[in-house]
């Protein structure tokens, strides 16, 4: 009776501060506060705080240990956590605690070892403490993988492969579904690219997964609250981002995708190089000539920029005789011929510089439907140095440093929004010329948003104009700019 009362009375307090990862950080966060009921019917097959022989005592070692865990003591947590650790791992029986508690004592040793072997024991010890979790809750087994898989990803990467890893989180995204955990997504989507790229994986796999990604992202944004919301949408400025990657295989995507990128026809209908753009990324996408969004770019081509081919000998000389043969290629969405046909002009002597700036702007553009951004802003910066002062390329190359965020950094954060920096130099550039100078003004004030905040620059001592360097693939330096 008396423990009963115990428990009645301690109810109100336990609070199921599960340590649950962020999306791209290893900090610990709390959960709602939740009461623990006052008969509770246990979910575990672990023992329980009533399994104990010494009951109110292990219970109070629990309370004191949550609040030396909130309060980053982990040595102080230690001996309240082995107490309870010992004779009542599953708690209530409702709450994997115990576990996740133990998994951050150990994370903080491992952190603090300064040897080889101390470091390997504590992850060994992690991951028992989670292979234990999946047995004393094997109704949360889709979570616990994934909370294992996490800290192998982002505390312990040099401690398994990436196949390992990819294995693990493959197995609570099998689990949970469209339900999967945010702090799962992210780099889940990074390690599927990966496998994909390392032809570890075959194409239906990675469809496969790249659909439950999605899915699981959307069910978040609509069903989650507070701070479980804000993890969604986390992974919503990363992960499909990341997953365009694939747009660069072609069928791996069905032709309902590729319709995204109808906008800008939308906004510039009369637009032949917008028609001819999305045209040829329908193509890509496999579209049929019968679809009707294909039948109405085909339509505003007809009207708008269709001219009639002049008769040519097939040996002669003049590029003309080439250039309908390299747009009919892009059209038809064969990239990879296009971009040969494209680099032959370019390799013309008789092929006049503002073509050839034409040419390697479209090859330019290619590359940076294929993803393959390196490339893409090799042929800007050709075609802008072939034609001096002419703002395409420049919103271009723009675009590949703004697009970067997810690639350069998790999505979000400062690794991430130094990429606007660059970005912004060269909408300043294509701002001089006045046939895209609105473009420029509009990408500008869309991507200030992203910029960071001064205080994330005083945090790392960069001030306002300070030179940053800005890595990944980029490899440029750039003025901090701040909101």
């Amino acid at each position: 009776m008396k423990r009963n009362l115990f428990l009645i009375l301690l109810a109100p307090i336990l609070l199921t501060w599960a340590c649950t990862p962020k999306v791209a950080e290893e900090t610990p966060k709390e959960e709602p506060v939740v009461e623990a009921p006052a008969q509770p019917e246990p979910d575990s097959p672990c023992p329980t705080f009533k399994d104990a022989p010494n009951e109110d005592e292990v219970i109070e070692a629990y309370v004191l240990c949550r609040d030396e865990i909130r309060a980053g003591r982990y040595e102080n947590a230690y001996p309240l956590w082995k107490k309870v650790y010992d004779v009542a791992p599953a708690a209530d029986g409702k709450r994997n605690l115990v576990y996740v508690w133990g998994a951050s004592i150990y994370n903080d040793r491992f952190q603090k070892a300064t040897t080889d072997a101390d470091k390997k024991e504590n992850v060994d010890m992690v991951m028992k403490l989670y292979d234990e979790m999946l047995e004393c809750y094997p109704k949360d087994k889709g979570y616990s993988l994934g909370r294992k898989a996490f800290d192998m990803y982002y505390n312990y990467p040099d401690y398994s492969t990436e196949t390992e890893k990819y294995a693990i989180f493959k197995k609570s995204m099998d689990l949970d579904g469209s339900k999967a955990q945010a702090f799962v997504l992210n780099p889940f989507t990074d390690l599927l690219i990966k496998q994909y790229k390392a032809k570890a994986i075959d194409m239906n796999e990675a469809r496969k997964y790249a659909g439950l990604i999605q899915d699981a992202l959307a069910n978040g944004l609509k069903t989650a609250k507070g701070q479980a919301l804000k993890d969604y949408q986390v992974v919503e400025g990363y992960a499909p981002i990341r997953l365009e990657e694939f747009e660069a295989e072609k069928g791996f995507y069905d032709c309902d995708y590729y319709k995204r990128y109808l906008n800008e026809f939308e906004e510039s209908p009369d637009d032949c190089t917008v028609i001819n753009e999305a045209y040829s990324i329908l193509s890509w996408g496999g579209c049929a000539k019968t679809d009707p969004r294909m039948a109405e770019l085909e339509a505003a081509y007809q009207k708008h920029c269709y001219t009639p081919p002049v008769a040519t000998n097939p040996t002669d000389p003049n590029p003309g005789s080439q250039r309908p043969r390299c747009s009919e290629l892009l059209r038809g969405g064969d990239y990879n011929g296009a971009i040969d046909c494209y680099k032959e002009l370019l390799d013309r002597p008789d092929v006049s510089n503002e073509n050839k700036a034409q040419y390697a702007l479209v090859i330019a553009k290619i590359y940076y439907r294929q993803k393959q951004y390196s490339n893409s802003r090799t042929y800007a910066e050709r075609a802008s140095s072939l034609k001096p002062g002419w703002g395409e390329p420049h919103l271009l190359i723009g675009k590949l440093y703004a697009s970067s965020g997810p690639i350069c950094g998790p999505g979000r954060g400062w690794d991430s929004q130094i990429v606007i920096f660059p970005a912004m130099d060269e909408w300043y550039k294509a701002k001089k010329d006045p046939a895209v100078s609105g473009k420029a003004q509009k990408l500008i004030n869309q991507y200030y948003q992203y910029l960071p905040e001064k205080q994330d620059g005083f945090m790392r001592g960069v001030k306002e104009g300070d030179s940053v360097r800005i890595g990944c693939w980029i490899q440029r330096t750039s003025k901090a700019k701040f909101k």
